[in-house]
């Protein structure tokens, strides 16, 4: 997630998504609630530690810490490596990705259960959302602290949707660049840094309440809306990789095996996914044979 999102254009969620970790995800998040902070503050006083108890077990913290630090050191290590790739190989990174994101849209159309009219109707208003976002023109502007807060807010609001990329956010808001630069060089760039963290914190807690209602409201609209944000976001990638790519018969091989890579890439993890459910699975009905 930490390196797709250092890709304009490339969805951390979409990899959240294939990884069977989104709801999970949205679910912990959606747990830092207002109710925790007052747990904590007011428990010295009304000492309702069965209460605090149980809003810390809602927030999945083992789960969270490790994901938190695998997407910080993606963020902190790959921002140098990502900007090598997008000097040097930049249309086959991108290609990469292209075939990372077309066989994930696979995954997310096989997790909706009814293909009705209405609901796909809402799969061509995310295409169309995705595709207004790939076609914005970025902004030059001056990164005042205020603007890096939004930056973050916005950011990580989009890293919650697969199909929109945080990356390509910031790029649309002029930060992209800018960003790169802060996250190479942290101490001397501290206070953009933190602004920056904190308006993701508040994005994060505000997108995942969103999205867990939007799914409790309509499950498969929702999951409609988010593949055609996916689909149509790959205008972004592909433009680029046109504009940029030599299209001598080797390049095009190397394009094309960088792109079957990613698909390939896709469906192992998803395999992986597949063969550890059905060991959980097949320790629950172990345990249920033993206890009986």
């Amino acid at each position: 997630m930490g390196v797709c999102d250092l890709i304009p254009g490339i969805s951390g969620g979409t990899i959240a998504f294939i990884t069977g970790i989104y709801t999970r995800l949205i679910d912990a998040v959606k747990n830092f609630s207002p109710k925790l902070i007052y747990d904590i503050f007011t428990y010295p006083i009304h000492r309702k530690k069965h209460s605090l108890k149980e809003d810390i077990k809602k927030l999945d913290l083992p789960f969270l810490l490790v994901l938190m630090l695998g997407i910080i050191s993606a963020l902190l290590t790959g921002s140098g490596i990502i900007k090598f790739l997008l000097r040097d190989y930049y249309a086959y990174t991108l290609s990469f990705f292209v075939g990372l994101i077309i066989a994930s849209s696979k995954i997310l159309f096989n997790h909706i259960q009814n293909h009705n009219i209405k609901n796909i109707s809402f799969g061509f208003f995310g295409f169309a959302l995705g595709l207004m976002l790939s076609i914005l023109v970025p902004l030059t502007v001056t990164p005042t602290l205020g603007y890096v807060f939004l930056g973050g807010f916005f950011a990580v609001s989009a890293m919650f949707l697969p199909g929109i990329s945080g990356a390509f956010i910031l790029l649309i808001m002029g930060l992209y660049e800018f960003m790169i630069d802060v996250l190479n060089d942290i101490p001397g760039n501290i206070s953009h840094f933190l602004l920056f963290v904190t308006g993701a914190l508040t994005g994060a807690f505000c997108i995942s309440r969103i999205i867990s209602f939007l799914f409790k409201k309509n499950k498969c609209r929702t999951l409609y809306v988010l593949l055609g944000l996916v689909i149509g976001a790959l205008s972004t990638p592909l433009k680029k990789i046109l504009q940029t790519a030599s299209f001598e018969i080797s390049n095009v091989f190397i394009i094309v095996f960088c792109f079957l890579l990613g698909a390939l890439l896709v469906v192992l993890v998803a395999s992986c996914r597949k063969v550890y459910e059905r060991k959980l699975q097949i320790d629950v009905v172990e345990k249920e044979t033993k206890s009986d």
